[in-house]
């Protein structure tokens, strides 16, 4: 599932590019599309010391800690010009160490009687959403040299945000008992790298680059919770996770270089677009239709949203959203040819949530409303269309259900638990 949606969102940003072709000046307007693995260094501290027996007494199992991870990240990016762009990414890392001990049980005098094993398992995982500035440091390179110092070689430097969610499982299994607890812990971090690539296959309107990363991610949480306790250790030692550290890899870039067409007669009432975050909380894909595209005031203009995921990127929870929204355009400049616009809006969503580490499943169902407030770039004619909006989530109403007990009540629509959840959103797509 997660191959096809990643296939999906490719696709999708392709044909964005592609329905924009042919004229008799090239433009540069440059989509990117990269996939890479590689591997993160970890600073988890004592993070391998927990709580073993029903005694509580704290054990370290592990001789080595948690130092090294996988990832895979998959980023979207779009190049304003010859320099700078921006981009969306999303990254996963994850780690698992296992241990197996021998329990003994003895007579009266001490002699061993009978040797069972358990397995003693600990695992972390950080699924990491971001957003970054790119400078094109080939481009930057070749225009103070005034030559083509790097040929076909590209160099671009990568720095943003991200929202990083964070989990850590602890299980211990054997014939005598079983226990398992699971951690979680949101947190803001940042991220940096430096892409190098060469094309390895190239069309008449795209390429296929191959490349190298080198980066550093900061991801630190404070300390980690279940909805019942902190995670400490002899009730004085608070355990965090750090993701942090240096990262490298290689991975695949599909890259689109078009030609801007002529304008065509009549202006872009839709759009098409990829919400991240946003109104839904987790993100959905939007179709939004403008009344009065021609105002050079107000432009008014309705949307309509859908996602579901199954246990994707987050391998316990389902969900499925549906936003609805009115949003407001003000040109900047009062002119209906100015694509920077003040967006403004109110929207309803309704959003479901399936939690597999329940036993059985727990669902939720939310109807809440929200507010959005932001930049919106929105090309007249058909062309780029980005959105960052600061959308605080309101309170509405709650059915909770479990065990066939269900409940509703009025109550916080967001994760973080609280009554109105300051949220921000991010939207790249196209009108048309």
């Amino acid at each position: 599932m997660l191959k096809i949606t990643y296939f999906l969102i490719l696709l999708f940003f392709v044909k964005i590019l592609n329905a924009q072709t042919n004229s008799e000046k090239t433009k540069l307007s440059r989509l990117s599309v990269s996939y890479s693995l590689g591997y993160q260094h970890l600073r988890m501290g004592d993070i391998n010391r927990y709580y073993l027996d029903t005694f509580a007494i704290p054990n370290n199992l592990f001789t080595q800690n948690i130092r090294h991870s996988m990832y895979r990240n998959l980023e979207l990016s779009y190049q304003f010009n010859h320099f700078l762009g921006f981009g969306v990414s999303v990254k996963s890392n994850e780690q698992v160490i296992e241990h197996v001990s021998p329990i003994y049980f003895m007579d009266e005098i001490g002699n061993i009687t009978d040797t069972i094993y358990s397995n003693n398992r600990l695992g972390v995982r950080n699924n990491s959403f971001g957003i970054f500035a790119q400078l094109d440091c080939g481009q930057l390179l070749d225009h103070f040299a005034k030559r083509n110092v790097m040929k076909k070689w590209q160099m671009q430097l990568l720095a943003g945000a991200t929202l990083n969610t964070m989990y850590v499982n602890l299980s211990t299994n054997s014939s005598v008992y079983n226990h398992e607890n699971n951690y979680f812990a949101p947190s803001i971090g940042w991220n940096s790298q430096v892409n190098i690539s060469y094309p390895i296959l190239k069309w008449k309107s795209s390429q296929l680059r191959l490349g190298l990363t080198l980066g550093y991610q900061h991801a630190r949480t404070k300390q980690l919770r279940t909805d019942a306790a902190d995670w400490i250790v002899l009730g004085k030692y608070p355990m965090t996770a750090d993701f942090s550290g240096f990262n490298a890899g290689i991975g695949l870039s599909y890259e689109i270089n078009h030609h801007k067409k002529q304008e065509s007669v009549s202006p872009s009432k839709n759009a098409v677009y990829l919400d991240v975050f946003g109104q839904s909380t987790y993100g959905s894909l939007v179709y939004e239709r403008i009344l009065n595209v021609e105002s050079t005031r107000i432009q008014h203009a309705l949307s309509l949203g859908f996602m579901r995921l199954n246990r994707i990127p987050w391998d316990y929870l389902g969900l499925t959203s549906i936003p609805v929204a009115y949003n407001a355009y003000f040109d900047f400049n009062q002119t209906k040819n100015s694509p920077s616009k003040l967006d403004l809006g109110f929207g309803i969503t309704a959003l479901g949530l399936t939690q597999y580490d329940y036993e059985p499943a727990k669902k939720e169902q939310y109807l809440y409303p929200s507010l959005r407030i932001g930049y919106c770039y929105h090309s007249y004619r058909s062309g780029l269309l980005f959105k960052a909006t600061f959308t605080p989530l309101l309170p509405g109403f709650v059915r909770e259900e479990y065990s066939g007990i269900h409940y509703t009540n009025f109550g916080s629509a967001g994760f973080f638990d609280r009554r109105v959840m300051p949220w921000i959103g991010f939207s790249i797509g196209k009108t048309f």
